[in-house]
């Protein structure tokens, strides 16, 4: 019997060398560019429900982000591309103290409206 490969999912919009970029890794480096494929494939649809007043009808991709929410977006890839090995979300250890991923970050909950910063709805 042989094991199914999965699916190899990829982005649209959100381009993985922007996350790499962001990142700070070597774009000649190649080893973990499925993984942020994946996690860029990911956020996508995570940004659109969160922002989805840049969905745009009859245009490939049908999301076109503006500057604030794309880097939301590439922010928010960066962030679970980090947490891969910590799903406890430990980043570090230093000097006998542990170094966290954050879980919550202002300027991402600021960029794509959620959190503390969702707007307000009418029920």
């Amino acid at each position: 019997m042989s094991v199914p490969t999965p699916p190899q999912h990829q982005p649209t919009w959100l381009a993985p060398a922007d996350v790499k970029a962001w990142l700070a890794l070597d774009a000649t480096d190649t080893a973990d560019d499925q993984l942020v494929q994946a996690v860029c494939a990911m956020t996508e649809p995570y940004v659109v429900r969160c922002r989805p007043e840049f969905t745009v009808p009859g245009t490939f991709p049908d999301y076109v982000p503006d500057a604030e929410v794309y880097q939301g977006a590439v922010m928010y890839a960066a962030r679970e591309y980090r947490r891969r090995n910590s799903p406890a979300g430990v980043q570090a250890f230093a000097d006998g103290s542990t170094i966290y991923v954050s879980k919550y970050d202002s300027d991402i909950e600021r960029a794509l409206r959620v959190g503390a910063y969702a707007t307000p709805g009418v029920g």
